[in-house]
């Protein structure tokens, strides 16, 4: 967690990331409440064959945190990931997604076949999906609804935002005591609370909408994806693959045993062993 981040001004703000090994280049699109430090323990392994560049998602980590909500629809997100890799030289590269960062990947898959060379998707439906999963009736979605109310959540955040973020961190046991700390620093900053307000909110209204009327065109990614899920996690019950299958015209996948939501932290070599695998049929 010691590791000081690059910056690129890019797309009108300033973006920070992460870079390490040699190769062709992978970039590692995190979501809610992480930041770019959550593929830490699969970068090693993947650094040995691929360029790795982690970015912070705008409004979060060390990126620049822009006050206009509109600015963190997924269109946006898109065109910050496609100037960074401009920025870096990256004329193509494989989009990795986890959480909000799925959609962004998915996106890129979606609409830049010729820069995008794959797609590697974790524990994440596709955006738009005909086939829905079931609500979620642990009751561990509630934030989506509350993330909604204008003027209310604000306030309630803006109160104790330590105690808020804590809430969802805290359902993650395999995290240290220093990342958990680390990851409530970043959340405290100023800033911090209404950018996630803003990134949910457009992409549950906005971006949703966008989603159901693309899914209904029956158009479909025409680059391969790979996606993994975990066994015991939110996503164990719902047919990811059959999801997959429906927004994409080639994909593979499988559930990763022991791991919930973070298989990239909770098993990392066996999910860097399967993108190994997938970039081995790419002969990447």
């Amino acid at each position: 967690m010691d590791t000081q981040p690059h910056f690129a001004q890019v797309n009108g703000i300033r973006v920070a990331y992460d870079r390490a090994g040699s190769g062709f280049p992978m970039l590692m699109l995190h979501g809610f409440p992480r930041n770019r430090k959550v593929w830490g323990k699969i970068t090693p392994a993947l650094g040995q064959r691929f360029t790795v560049v982690a970015p912070d998602r705008r409004g979060y980590g060390d990126s620049d945190r822009p006050s206009d909500q509109a600015n963190y629809d997924n269109a946006t997100m898109v065109q910050d990931v496609l100037a960074l890799a401009k920025h870096l030289g990256f004329e193509r590269f494989v989009a990795v997604g986890h959480d909000k960062g799925a959609p962004v990947a998915q996106r890129l898959a979606m609409d830049y076949p010729d820069t995008v060379r794959a797609a590697v998707i974790l524990d994440s439906a596709p955006a738009g999906a005909r086939s829905q999963a079931p609500r979620d009736s642990t009751g561990r979605s509630w934030y989506l609804d509350f993330f909604r109310q204008r003027g209310v959540a604000e306030q309630l955040i803006g109160q104790n935002p330590r105690l808020f973020f804590s809430l969802f961190l805290d359902r993650n046991p395999h995290l240290s005591r220093e990342d958990h700390e680390y990851y409530l620093e970043t959340f405290c900053r100023p800033g911090s609370y209404e950018a996630v307000l803003a990134d949910y909110r457009v992409s549950l209204e906005g971006d949703r909408a966008v989603w159901e009327e693309e899914a209904k065109s029956g158009r479909k990614i025409q680059v391969p994806v790979c996606v993994l899920w975990g066994a015991r996690g939110p996503s164990a019950s719902a047919p990811v693959l059959k999801l997959w299958q429906e927004a994409a015209v080639d994909v593979r996948g499988e559930a990763i045993p022991d791991a919930a939501h973070y298989v990239q932290e909770e098993q990392p070599d066996l999910v860097a062993r399967h993108i190994l695998r997938f970039a081995d049929e790419l002969k990447l």
